[in-house]
């Protein structure tokens, strides 16, 4: 092993679980000999990507990699750290993912990702649809303020199904309980045989408000499947938040 994956060893132990380590600790998750690792942490530490506490004794990662990410992070937009999050939810979760916006009264796809599964629910990017009959989009609608909300809810509700709401005071009710419980789900609302979750949060920059859904079809809806995909998306949410704020 070179001293470059001695260096991406070291670093890779870190996380926002464990963001402070012994060097018995990196020594014995690395597992390289101790004078290799004291060597490299040196190295680390001179180059400003490790810094060591005197008093705990523990290694955090220095102020040089902190700087780094800040370059990262602005040459990265927040659309796309949505898809990189979704594509995950989509490997693990197995189905595929949405990214949508308003447009006007009407929601549009923006990005389509596919799943791990051969059986794939595909709506094209530019397909629009009405925010109130998808868990998206009542996800997004959920996250309006008043005056928001006015511009996006038509005083009557165009009819989709059975199973969408019908009324304003119904999608008022459905939307309470979103942000209740912070998910949203349908199903058999915008297709029939088609069941999916949403989540939705604001671009930190612009204030967009940018939906995201998992559609999968309701005949493979178990309270397994439901309960992972809703895991991974309140995870994804945690996720772009933290690393927003």
């Amino acid at each position: 092993m070179s001293s470059l994956e001695d260096a991406v060893a070291i670093l890779g132990c870190f996380s926002l679980e464990e963001p402070s380590l012994t060097q018995a600790e990196l020594t014995r998750r690395v597992g390289r000999p101790k004078a290799t690792m004291s060597r490299v942490m040196k190295t680390l530490r001179e180059s400003g990507l490790l810094q060591f506490d005197p008093a705990s004794r523990l290694y955090t990662p220095g102020i040089r990699l902190f700087e780094l990410g800040q370059i990262c992070h602005s040459q990265q937009s927040f659309l796309d750290r949505v898809q990189e999050h979704l594509q995950h939810v989509c490997t693990v979760g197995g189905h595929t993912g949405y990214i949508t916006v308003f447009d006007g009264p009407q929601m549009a796809v923006l990005r389509m990702l596919r799943g791990s599964s051969p059986i794939a629910i595909a709506t094209a990017p530019g397909y629009r649809a009405w925010p109130h009959a998808t868990s998206n989009g009542r996800a997004m609608l959920a996250l309006l303020n008043e005056d928001e909300w006015r511009q996006r809810v038509p005083d009557e509700l165009p009819f989709i199904s059975r199973n969408a709401p019908r009324t304003v005071d119904e999608l008022i009710e459905r939307i309470a309980r979103v942000r209740e419980t912070g998910r949203s789900s349908s199903s058999d609302e915008a297709y029939e045989g088609v069941s999916s979750q949403g989540i939705a949060f604001r671009d930190p920059d612009s204030l967009e408000v940018i939906g995201v859904a998992i559609s999968y079809p309701t005949s493979l809806g178990t309270p397994e499947l439901k309960e992972k995909i809703g895991g991974l998306l309140d995870e994804m949410k945690k996720d772009l938040m933290r690393h927003s704020s």
